[in-house]
């Protein structure tokens, strides 16, 4: 029985893949490396980072759709980390996902109507009239009304943020506890992602629902997200309410992610802006010690590049993996 509180946790969580060269084994892509993370029942917690930075691999993890390879991932209680599929389709049940491409992610060949109603069948919920009494009411519900309209038609026949809402439909009709939204508005034009995330903030108190918002967009984790966890090169390198973070950044990638979001003032026009040096750093043969160390302004030789930080509590329910605010507030003070 749970007791904490939490819908989904994982600890110490380690999604590597191997590289194989001639049927050999000669190295592995880390992809999560060591993730430990807590989503609350009702609670959204933003994943940001770059592309390439494990978040969709996470995300796919807590859906049981990708095997890990170390720590454990606990779901209301229970220990799905090494569940044999058929017991994890029960509990996948209480599971929905969201895409990031409305256009790649809706079968063709379907109506809206078997695209929604499919996790029912699959699941076997329900007689053909329940099911279709549950589908009216999904599209409904992501506003596409009236729902027979468009329950006959094909996903060509429909914009971009109409295949959206079907997306988003056909992830809540099982009535799930946690919905893993993988960059579901980076597709959408900017006047839709608004509509988008605003109906998936009406959904979230009508069911009391869990989200893993998966983005490289601060802008909408501001408005969507309680808490946010920034992730690099497959580690998380800060994590706090969403406010403090994005207003008072600790770790510099956070400072350097903050630094790239467009400002809308025309006056700020000509300002400029320090664009973080570099690249990611390749997930085969990650740099030690810390991972952001070859592109950081802040770096400590003989530190930063051959010991690894440890994410640590700095205050409230701030937490930071970088070896700056293991000094002294005195000695750190010219960094934050």
């Amino acid at each position: 029985m749970n007791k904490s509180g939490n819908l989904i946790t994982t600890e110490d969580l380690k999604i590597y893949f191997p590289v194989r060269r001639f049927l050999r084994t000669v190295g592995y892509v880390k992809a999560v490396d060591g993730v430990s993370l807590h989503i609350s029942k009702g609670e959204t917690v933003a994943l940001v980072g770059e592309s390439g930075s494990g978040k969709t691999t996470f995300g796919r993890a807590l859906l049981g759709l990708v095997r890990p390879s170390g720590g454990r991932i606990v779901f209301d209680g229970l220990d799905i980390t090494d569940l044999e599929e058929k017991d994890m389709k029960r509990v996948r049940r209480r599971m929905g996902v969201v895409f990031q491409d409305p256009y790649a992610s809706l079968n063709p060949v379907f109506p809206i109507y078997r695209i929604v109603e499919e996790p029912l069948v699959v699941n076997r919920m329900g007689t053909p009239e329940e099911r279709r009494e549950v589908v009216m009411k999904a599209l409904e519900d992501v506003r596409l009304t009236p729902p027979e309209f468009f329950a006959s038609k094909y996903p060509h026949m429909l914009s971009g943020g109409q295949r959206q809402r079907v997306a988003i439909a056909r992830a809540i009709i099982t009535n799930p506890d946690l919905v893993v939204a993988d960059e579901p508005v980076s597709m959408l034009d900017a006047s839709i992602r608004v509509e988008i995330l605003t109906l998936f903030k009406e959904i979230q108190q009508r069911h009391n629902v869990s989200f893993l918002y998966i983005t490289h967009d601060m802008a909408t984790a501001k408005y969507f997200s309680e808490r946010i966890a920034i992730m690099y090169a497959g580690k998380i390198v800060e994590l706090g309410p969403t406010k403090e973070v994005l207003s008072d950044p600790l770790h510099p990638y956070t400072q350097a992610l903050i630094e790239a979001i467009p400002d809308p003032d025309p006056t700020n026009r000509f300002r400029f802006r320090k664009v973080t040096p570099g690249q990611p750093p390749s997930l085969i043969n990650p740099p030690s010690g810390c991972r952001f160390h070859p592109r950081c302004q802040y770096l400590i030789q003989g530190t930063c590049d051959v010991v690894e930080p440890m994410l640590i509590r700095i205050k409230g329910e701030r937490y930071v993996a970088c070896h700056l605010y293991e000094k002294p507030p005195m000695e750190r003070e010219g960094h934050q």
